[in-house]
């Protein structure tokens, strides 16, 4: 079978993400979908020569991805052929949410360019809600990384992450409430999480405990440290972390205290990285002076994340430890 991903605000994140979990030969979307964070839908490309009337089984909606094609016409002709109810997207927009999908459970059709599918999963808004706002630790004033941005990045690091079994290590070292921590461990990564806050470093605590006991993880797959970033070197062992995902502090403060805290950082983690070891970091600057990052070389981005009227925009990049 062939499917299409639909991903939701970040695209360029989102297909950087898909290459390198690589879920397309997947037999099972909606555990494929549940792994990733940018993906907002699975779609499964139907026959050219289907009957589309012969694909809706109850309530059905369509989405146009061309912007050609007229949705209430179609709606209601399919109508007319199924005897079924239809729902239309929101007043001046072409798709359905995935939240109207999920929760009215329709027949999704999607409309391309060349090809037309049906919606076979779709993202589990309620659990990413969860992991969001249902946390005992919670601190919004402060614009939190959004799960399913530090999912993202934590899919970035390595393909292997996506296997349970896996012998993984990822190191947050500005790891605030433990959102990054948290979704490494969704996907059975080891995690280490620090921060030279040590109420942050309680309020990360209380979070994985929590998530742990939620999603029945192993508590001990965390461990955490009170630490600057920039020497957390001196409380983990060499070569003992595999990646490290964080958004470090993003101001308000010069260009020049903020390029210092990242650079001083960026330094301090090559001794705790393995050798090819990977750094996927948010960023509030869209240029990173590739001269000053010594030991690294570039493996992607910068890939933008930001939302409407944010004050502060994320430019990720994903970066890697040279071999030794």
């Amino acid at each position: 079978m062939k499917y299409k991903f639909i991903f939701g605000n970040a695209p360029e994140l989102a297909q950087a993400e898909l290459e390198a979990v690589n879920p397309k030969d997947s037999d099972d979307p909606q555990k494929s979908i549940n792994l990733l964070g940018g993906t907002v839908k699975i779609v499964q490309i139907l026959p050219p020569d289907i009957k589309l009337s012969e694909v809706i089984t109850g309530d059905f909606g369509v989405s146009d991805l061309t912007g050609k094609i007229n949705i209430t016409k179609l709606c209601k002709d399919l109508k007319n052929e199924t005897k079924q109810r239809f729902v239309l997207p929101k007043r001046g927009e072409r798709q359905l949410s995935s939240v109207v999908v999920a929760k009215q459970k329709l027949t999704e059709l999607i409309i391309g360019d060349g090809w037309t599918g049906k919606t076979v999963a779709v993202q589990d808004f309620e659990q990413w809600n969860r992991r969001d706002y249902g946390r005992p630790a919670v601190e919004a004033h402060i614009g939190m990384l959004p799960p399913k941005v530090a999912r993202m990045m934590v899919n970035l690091t390595n393909s292997k992450i996506k296997n349970q079994s896996a012998k993984v290590t990822i190191l947050d070292p500005f790891c605030g409430v433990g959102t990054i921590l948290s979704e490494a461990m969704m996907v059975g990564a080891g995690v280490i999480g620090s921060d030279k806050d040590i109420k942050q470093v309680e309020r990360s605590k209380n979070n994985l405990e929590w998530l742990s006991i939620t999603y029945q993880l192993e508590p001990s797959r965390f461990q955490l440290h009170v630490a600057d970033a920039r020497k957390v070197s001196k409380v983990l062992l060499a070569d003992s972390v595999d990646a490290i995902v964080t958004e470090p502090f993003l101001g308000p403060a010069n260009n020049q205290i903020l390029e210092s805290l990242y650079y001083d950082s960026l330094q301090d983690w090559l001794k705790v990285l393995q050798p090819g070891g990977q750094v996927v970091i948010a960023l509030p600057f869209f240029m990173v002076d590739k001269e000053k990052l010594m030991g690294y070389s570039f493996l992607g981005g910068p890939y933008p994340y930001f939302r409407p009227q944010a004050k502060i925009r994320r430019y990720i990049w994903h970066i890697q430890k040279l071999p030794a």
